[in-house]
Formats: C-alpha cells, sequence, structure tokens
C-alpha cells in the first residue's frame, strides 16, 4: 500500500493556499496538510493545521523533517499586487522561495516533490509574440518589470535547484489571470468596472481562469504528474472586446494606446492600479498552449474563459448586496466588550 502523503502548503492566508489546504484535506491519500504564513487564515481547513510561520526564516528544515513533509506547494508568490512594493515582493517570492527550497534540501530531508505557482507573465507580452506561446520559450528578465524578474528568478531557482539534487520533482504552474470574486487582483477589479475603458485600437485576446480550477490544478500538481513547466489556463483565447460584450458590460475606448503613465494615471482615478505586464496584456493580449498540462498533467479547466468571467462577475454582484461582513465583525466585537465591561459599572 502506498504511503499517505503529508504536504506543506504555503500562503495560506490569502485564497490560493487557504482553499487548496481545504481541497488536499479532503483526498483520502493525504495523511496530512499544513499551512504556514504570518497572517491567520480566514478559510477552513477541515482536517488541515495551521501554523505562524514566515517562510524566510530558517525553521523550515526543521518543519519539514519533524513532520516528515513530502511535498510542498509554494503558493506564496505574488506578482500583480494591489501593494506594488517591489521591495516586498522581492522579500517574499525571492528570498522567501530561496530559503524555502534550502529547508527542502540537505541530508534527512524526505521533500521529493515541490510545486511552485507561477504566472503567464513570466512571457510578458508584445505584437510579435507567436500564437500560443509554449513553455519552452525562452523567458527574458532584461525588459521585463521588477516583478516579473523577480518571478523569472524564482523559476530559475526551483530549476537549479532541482538539478542539483537529482531527487526533488519540481513543477512550475504558470497561471493565466485569475478570477475571484472574494479576492479580487487589479485585472479582476478592472474587469469588474461599471464602464470598462479599453485601448484606443486594440482588442488583446485573454484567457481567465476560475479561482476553483486554480486550486484544481495546484492540487493536481501535488499529487501526480511529471516534473517540468505547466501553462494553467483555458483553451481557448477570447477578444476583451467579445468578452465584455458576452456578459453585457458596457465598455468603450477610453485609454491611450501608447502613453501608458497617463493610462495608469485614468486607471487610478476610476479606482483601479494595474501593474506595467497588465497594461501591456491589455494592449497586447497574450494566448497560452495548454496542451502540455492536458496531456501530462491530466488537468483541463472546467470552465472557460467566458464561464469564468460570467460567473465572477454574478459572484462579485452578490457579494455587492451583503452587508459588509467587516462592519459587523467590528459591531459584534463592541458589543461584547460592552455587554464585559456592564458589572463592573454596576459595581460602581
Amino acid at each position: 500500500m502506498p504511503r499517505r502523503r503529508r504536504i506543506l502548503v504555503t500562503g495560506v492566508a490569502r485564497w490560493w493556499g487557504g482553499r487548496l489546504v481545504q481541497r488536499l484535506s479532503e483526498q483520502p491519500d493525504v495523511a496530512e496538510v499544513i499551512g504556514i504564513d504570518t497572517q491567520e487564515p480566514s478559510y477552513d481547513f477541515g482536517r488541515g493545521e495551521f501554523l505562524r510561520l514566515d517562510i524566510r526564516h530558517s525553521l523550515i528544515g526543521k518543519l519539514v523533517r519533524a513532520v516528515g513533509i513530502d511535498t510542498v506547494v509554494h503558493t506564496a508568490t505574488t506578482v500583480d499586487s494591489f501593494n506594488p512594493d517591489p521591495r516586498a515582493a522581492h522579500e517574499t517570492n525571492v528570498i522567501g522561495t530561496m530559503n524555502l527550497l534550502a529547508g527542502c534540501s540537505g541530508a534527512g530531508s524526505p521533500v521529493r516533490r515541490f510545486v511552485l505557482k507561477s504566472s503567464a507573465h513570466v512571457y510578458g507580452a508584445g505584437p510579435d509574440f507567436p500564437i500560443p506561446l509554449r513553455e519552452d520559450r525562452r523567458l527574458s528578465p532584461d525588459s521585463a518589470p521588477t516583478f516579473v524578474q523577480d518571478m523569472i528568478e524564482v523559476e530559475q531557482q526551483a530549476q537549479d535547484f532541482a538539478l542539483s539534487t537529482g531527487k526533488l520533482q519540481v513543477l512550475i504552474l504558470r497561471f493565466a489571470n485569475s478570477l475571484n470574486a472574494e479576492e479580487p487582483q487589479p485585472l479582476a477589479r478592472y474587469l469588474n468596472l461599471p464602464l470598462v475603458p479599453t485601448v484606443l485600437g486594440c482588442d488583446p485576446s485573454l484567457q481567465l481562469i476560475h479561482h476553483a480550477d486554480c486550486t484544481a490544478a495546484l492540487a493536481r500538481a501535488a499529487m501526480s504528474g511529471p516534473a517540468g513547466a505547466y501553462n494553467i489556463a483555458p483553451a481557448m483565447a477570447v477578444p476583451l472586446s467579445e468578452l465584455l460584450e458576452d456578459a453585457a458590460k458596457l465598455h468603450a475606448p477610453l485609454l491611450p494606446p501608447l502613453a501608458t503613465g497617463l493610462t495608469a494615471t485614468l486607471l487610478r482615478l476610476a479606482g483601479i492600479t494595474l501593474s506595467d505586464q497588465l497594461l501591456s496584456l491589455l494592449r497586447h493580449g497574450r494566448v497560452l498552449s495548454t496542451s502540455r498540462a492536458t496531456r501530462l498533467l491530466k488537468f483541463r479547466p472546467e470552465l472557460d474563459t467566458q464561464s469564468a468571467y460570467r460567473e465572477f462577475l454574478e459572484h462579485a454582484r452578490v457579494l455587492s448586496l451583503l452587508p459588509d461582513r467587516q462592519h459587523h465583525q467590528f459591531e459584534q466585537e463592541l458589543e461584547e466588550f460592552i455587554r464585559s465591561r456592564a458589572p463592573s459599572r454596576r459595581r460602581g
């Protein structure tokens, strides 16, 4: 009988890691799932456990040996953020991953499988790019934005580590832009504007992936599949204009095609901050080949781009009608505090 797996998941305060722990803990051939982060998660872990731990600390090695971790899924990486602080991103992505890999190495390490959450932004976007983009395309950090340079370096770290150890399988999942109404990323927020401003003269082809398909891909990679890089996206790309029309979203070509700084300023006035890589995507688009993931990883998203987008918009609409959960939490805590003070006031 094969040994049941013991899995470590990083970045569980965000939905990527939190929902993955939940999914993995439900699988009968998984003995234990431990999620780590520096912040408390807001997700039900099921049989999974949470440990407050920073991946930049040297305690990682002690944890994997004490528990007998055989699989690590690294979801703490980020490329598109609401707080585009290059130094903080470098600390988490590059330094954090370096330390995590070091903790998985050395004598006595039980880790045999390492899954890295990466991004299709490592390819960049341009008018002369091949269609579709395959995983064997050479990644060039020279002219890439800082966040993307870091992600390319992280991928290289993982691949070099696998070559140096010879016993570790490294799987790199390059995700298309994800859609999750509960934690919408910058592009998702842009696509949910009442009036979506598009770039004049541009109709980029996009692949958007539903959050449930993201965690399903990570779970599949944690349990099976050969080492290597995989594009994770719906098979078909959709022109932005067709996507917006299909979802009955108002849109208009209001953004200049060349003045990137002006485009970013106009979007900030609408309450949206888009990174350089996202602005490039809105001009040129990007089409990923998904045949390798289908053939070797045996993974195909359940929702296509249009279905994922419609589901995201509907979920976002429902959430907008619900009461402010944070306000309700603050109010509940205040009421509990007042009740706790009542006896002392009466005694006074």
